[in-house]
Parts: C-alpha cells; sequence; structure tokens
C-alpha cells in the first residue's frame, strides 16, 4: 500500500521526501554525553598524572581530534575551546600569581600542562554538560563541587599544591560557582544546537 502511495506521488511528479538527518549527529544525546565525559576524563587522567608539557600537549591534540571528528558541532564550538583555552591560561596565571596554589620546582607561574586542561574541559559544555544550559542552580552546584573537587584531585597527584589548604578550597568553590553557569551560557551564545530536554 505505502509502496503504491510512493509510486504514484512519483509518478505525478512529486518527490518522496527523506528523513531529514541531524548534522554531526554520530551518536544518541545520552551516547554523546558519555562519550564526552569518558573522553575528558581519559585526557585529564593522562595529562594530571604524567606532568609533562610536551605529553600534554599531545593529549590535546588528540583529544581535540577525537572530539571533533566524532562529536564536533560548528565553527563556533572551534572558537569556544580557542577562547576557554586563551581565558583558562589567564586565569591560571592568576591565581598562581595571586598565591593560591604553588608547584614544587616551579617559578611562581602556572605549569603548561596545568593550562593544557582548559581545551579538554572546553570540549565537554556543548556535550557533556550541555544538560546544564539554562539550568543555573545546578550549574552553580555542579560548578562549585565538581570544580573545586577536580582542583583537589589534582593536587592530590601531582606537584601542585594550595598555599593555605582550608581558604584555597574555598576561594575555588566561590569561583567555580560563579565561573561555571557564565561559561556554560558563553557556550548556548556561541555553538548552535537544540535545547536540552526539560
Amino acid at each position: 500500500m505505502s509502496d503504491s502511495i510512493a509510486a504514484g506521488k512519483a509518478g505525478h511528479g512529486g518527490a518522496v521526501p527523506e528523513p531529514v538527518k541531524s548534522p554531526n549527529r554520530r551518536l544518541s544525546r545520552v551516547m554523546e554525553i558519555a562519550a564526552s565525559a569518558v573522553l575528558f576524563n581519559i585526557s585529564w587522567l593522562a595529562i594530571v598524572i604524567n606532568q609533562s608539557n610536551a605529553i600534554a600537549v599531545a593529549v590535546v591534540a588528540a583529544h581535540l581530534l577525537v572530539h571533533f571528528w566524532l562529536l564536533g558541532r560548528d565553527a563556533g564550538e572551534v572558537r569556544l575551546v580557542l577562547l576557554l583555552s586563551a581565558l583558562g591560561f589567564g586565569l591560571d596565571q592568576l591565581l598562581f600569581s595571586a598565591g593560591l596554589f604553588t608547584v614544587a620546582g616551579g617559578d611562581g607561574g602556572a605549569p603548561l600542562w596545568l593550562s593544557c586542561l582548559w581545551p579538554v574541559f572546553a570540549t565537554t559544555l556543548c556535550h557533556a554538560f550541555h544538560p546544564l544550559w539554562g539550568r543555573i542552580t545546578l550549574a552553580t552546584v555542579a560548578g562549585a563541587v565538581g570544580g573545586t573537587g577536580s582542583y583537589i584531585a589534582g593536587t592530590r597527584l601531582t606537584a601542585v599544591a594550595f598555599s593555605d589548604p582550608l581558604w584555597g578550597p574555598v576561594a575555588l568553590v566561590i569561583l567555580w560557582g560563579l565561573l561555571f553557569p557564565a561559561l556554560l551560557a558563553l557556550a548556548a551564545r556561541m555553538v548552535k544546537r537544540d535545547a536540552p530536554a526539560l
């Protein structure tokens, strides 16, 4: 029956429309979130464990290649990653200059390998953390807890340490509670994609 209808439309010059496929939808939404989270954690661990500038740069390059082949959205996301990489580098230097962190054997500045975590993190904003777009309260809590927790984990695995073990984490809770929702809002403005389902 359906074949005869389709043939009739074709016979009268009407083309049967093909199903619309979303660009860059190689994975389902759930798999996209999971893949983004897994890629981030693998790259984060590889960078933090090695504490090597050369290895960190190589990990970032590999991470970005896999990410943009598998999950990448559009040129807006490329610009987002570049912007956050620059902002993150500046923020790291500021935090070290302010004395929030120290690193054994360092010159007082943030090591390059540490700042290499920023482009890796930036790739999660439109994927692993996409469900938090527009949800300011959840994003604030996630930033305060997750962002600070990531730094604390890093200090236990590397030569980087808090100058003050009490006020350092407190400062990061405030910083990331404010910063993370702002970064998600920036991602939503720069990258075109559907709003997350409620």
